[in-house]
């Protein structure tokens, strides 16, 4: 089994708690689609909660937030210092927010885009990756369609990274950099009914006529179980390089 420390880096609305619960809430029921049998342990980042030394799990996730990378707060710094550490030991995956502090915590850049990017985004296979199983592979093909939600982007990207899937608004949707991390700009965690209030709570800071043809969006086919795919092939692979090594490669 493997066991995932998930890196709460912000909080849901309270008013949404009780049906769609809290960003980690959210993580278990995207990797289960891959199948494997994982247990999960939960730090509230946003909160200063951060475990003492990364060889507690198997592998780290970063949760997405309303924060940005560059305010540079307090419990956002500790977070940069834990996963620089993390990433020589350990396989990290972040999520919309966990994609941008990756790049930024490991030399990066983040900004603010003229757009929201908003709906459910086609994003097209640029490098497949060597750790995804043939049928994966072949279904991923095309790329890989999930929601989006972010107006902070990676403008410049971490030294050594690989992109593997862009669209024309985000052309470093889905990336690794080394051989540690995996990052995925979109929110393939997050439900329609989420996608929805949230495109309506914002619907004037994203602009009416974009709220709305997100919120349009959302009956289209996503490929969620694509994405817990990736994720869990990348955080296998990268253990398996680890056994064979005795160390993280």
């Amino acid at each position: 089994m493997i066991t995932i420390g998930i890196l709460e880096c912000g909080h849901n609305l309270e008013r949404w708690l009780p049906e769609h619960g809290g960003f980690a809430d959210w993580l278990p029921p995207l990797l289960a689609q891959a199948g494997d049998d994982c247990a999960f342990r939960v730090y509230a980042a946003i909160e200063g909660e951060l475990p003492e030394d990364p060889r507690l799990c198997d592998a780290w996730l970063l949760t997405g937030s309303p924060a940005s990378v560059y305010e540079d707060k307090p419990w956002q710094q500790a977070l940069t210092r834990f996963v620089r550490k993390a990433v020589a030991l350990r396989p990290v995956v972040g999520i919309c927010y966990g994609h941008q502090h990756l790049h930024a915590a490991l030399g990066g850049r983040v900004g603010l885009h003229e757009n929201w990017g908003v709906g459910i985004h086609a994003y097209a296979t640029q490098t497949m990756p060597e750790w995804l199983p043939p049928d994966i592979a072949a279904q991923s093909a095309e790329g890989l369609r999930m929601i989006a939600l972010h107006r902070d982007q990676v403008v410049e990207p971490a030294p050594d990274t690989t992109v593997l899937a862009a669209d024309d608004h985000c052309p470093l949707a889905i990336t690794t950099i080394g051989a540690n991390v995996l990052t995925i700009q979109a929110h393939p965690e997050m439900t329609r009914a989420q996608a929805a209030e949230i495109y309506r709570h914002h619907y004037h800071d994203i602009g009416p006529a974009a709220a709305q043809a997100a919120i349009d969006s959302l009956p289209g086919a996503l490929d969620a179980a694509l994405a817990a795919h990736w994720i869990i092939g990348f955080i296998r692979a990268r253990l398996a390089a680890r056994d064979h090594k005795g160390e993280m490669a």
